[in-house]
C-alpha cells in the first residue's frame, strides 16, 4: 500500500483537556503521525495553553471547555486526579452522542465511579494510563508542556483499564490511540492496576514526604543541608507533585496504600533490628539484593523485555484497520441521518 493510500481518509477531531506534559506529548504524537487530524488543546492554566499552541502541540485552543470538546470523536482527560473528577462533572452534559472520552489519571477505579454519576449513557468512556518508554530516563522531569516530546510514549506501556460496562468501540478506541503513540497496549482489571500503582507510585511519594518531614527543619538540618546532594534529591522528588493531587490519590487509594505501608514497616523493622544487633552480613545481602533487583528492572525497561510483553498481533483489531477506523469512522462526525 502507497504512503498516500494509507493515510486517505483519516480525519475528525481529538480534544485535549490538560496540556501539561503527558496531554502536549499526546498532542505532539498525534500531530506527527496524522497531520490532517485537527487537534484540539484546553488548559485552565493559560500560559500551559500558550506554550503548548508555540509548540505545535494543538492547531487551536479554546479557553471554554465545552467549545473546545464540540464536535469532538475522541477527549482525552490529561489532568490531575482532582481535575478529572471536576471537569467529567462539568463536561459531562455538554459531550456528544457516541463521544469516546478517556483519562490519564494515576487511578482507575474512583475515576470509573465518577463517570457513571456524571456521564450521560450516550457517552462511551474507557479509562487507561501511557507510560513513558524506554528511551526516557527514569530520571527525566516530565512536568509541564516545555518537557513533552512526541515519542514519550514510544515503545512504552498504555495501560487499558475497562470495566464490565466499557462500550468495545471505546477500547478501539483507545487501542488505537495507544497505536498512534507507538505504544503497547497492557490490558489491566482496574481494581488490580489502582493496587500496582500503590506500590510503585503512590508509596514512593509518601516516603519522600516522610523522609522530608524528618530532615528538613530538624535538629541539624542547618548543616545537613550543605551536604545533602544527588541522592538525597532524587529520594525525595516525588513529593514535589501538586500537595493536593497527591493527598487525593493517597486517600482515595488508601487500602491499597496501606497494605504497601504495612510492608514496608515490616521491612523498616527488619532493617532496625540488623542495626541494632550490628548483623553485617544481613545489611550487606540486603542491599546486594535490593541493587540486584533495580538493575534487573532498569535493564528489563531498558530492553522492553517484560516477561509477559504484550502483542498487538494479539489483540483484536490493532493494526492499520484500527487506525483507519479510529481516525476515518470513530472520530468522523456522521453526516445527517447516517448511522454510526
Amino acid at each position: 500500500m502507497e504512503v498516500g493510500e494509507e493515510r486517505k481518509g483519516m480525519e475528525g477531531r481529538v480534544t485535549i483537556v490538560g496540556l501539561g506534559c503527558v496531554g502536549s506529548s499526546i498532542g505532539l504524537a498525534l500531530r506527527e503521525q496524522e497531520p490532517d487530524l485537527e487537534v484540539v488543546g484546553h488548559d485552565v492554566e493559560s500560559d500551559h495553553a500558550r506554550q503548548a499552541a508555540r509548540m505545535g502541540v494543538v492547531n487551536k485552543t479554546d479557553w471554554n471547555l465545552p467549545a473546545a470538546c464540540e464536535g469532538a470523536g475522541l477527549v482525552i482527560l490529561a489532568l490531575p486526579l482532582p481535575g478529572v473528577r471536576e471537569t467529567l462533572e462539568v463536561l459531562g452534559p455538554h459531550l456528544e452522542e457516541g463521544c469516546v472520552l478517556t483519562d490519564t489519571a494515576p487511578i482507575k477505579m474512583p475515576v470509573l465511579e465518577w463517570a457513571r454519576q456524571h456521564l450521560p449513557q450516550h457517552v462511551r468512556f474507557v479509562t487507561g494510563v501511557p507510560l513513558p518508554g524506554p528511551e526516557v530516563s527514569v530520571g527525566e522531569p516530565l512536568v509541564g508542556p516545555e518537557a513533552a516530546r512526541a515519542d514519550l510514549f514510544e515503545d512504552g506501556l498504555y495501560c487499558v483499564t475497562p470495566d464490565n460496562d466499557t462500550d468495545p468501540e471505546a477500547v478501539t478506541a483507545l487501542l488505537g490511540l495507544a497505536r498512534a503513540l507507538g505504544a503497547h497496549p497492557l490490558f489491566l482489571d482496574p481494581l488490580e492496576y489502582d493496587g500496582l500503582q500503590a506500590g510503585v507510585g503512590d508509596l514512593p511519594a509518601l516516603v519522600a514526604m516522610a523522609v522530608l518531614r524528618a530532615t528538613v527543619d530538624s535538629p541539624g538540618w542547618l548543616e545537613m543541608r550543605k551536604v545533602a546532594g544527588y541522592d538525597f534529591a532524587a529520594l525525595t522528588s516525588p513529593a514535589v507533585a501538586d500537595p493536593a493531587a497527591l493527598r487525593e490519590t493517597a486517600l482515595l487509594n488508601k487500602e491499597n496504600l496501606l497494605r504497601r505501608l504495612d510492608m514496608l514497616l515490616e521491612e523498616l523493622g527488619r532493617i532496625r533490628g540488623w542495626l541494632q544487633e550490628r548483623d553485617e552480613e544481613a545489611l550487606q545481602q540486603a542491599y546486594a539484593q535490593a541493587a540486584q533487583g533495580r538493575a534487573r528492572w532498569l535493564q528489563e525497561r531498558a530492553e522492553g523485555t517484560w516477561e509477559e510483553r504484550p502483542g498487538l498481533g494479539d489483540l483484536p483489531g490493532v493494526g492499520e484497520q484500527i487506525g483507519r477506523m479510529l481516525f476515518g469512522g470513530l472520530l468522523r462526525r456522521p453526516s445527517p441521518g447516517e448511522e454510526r
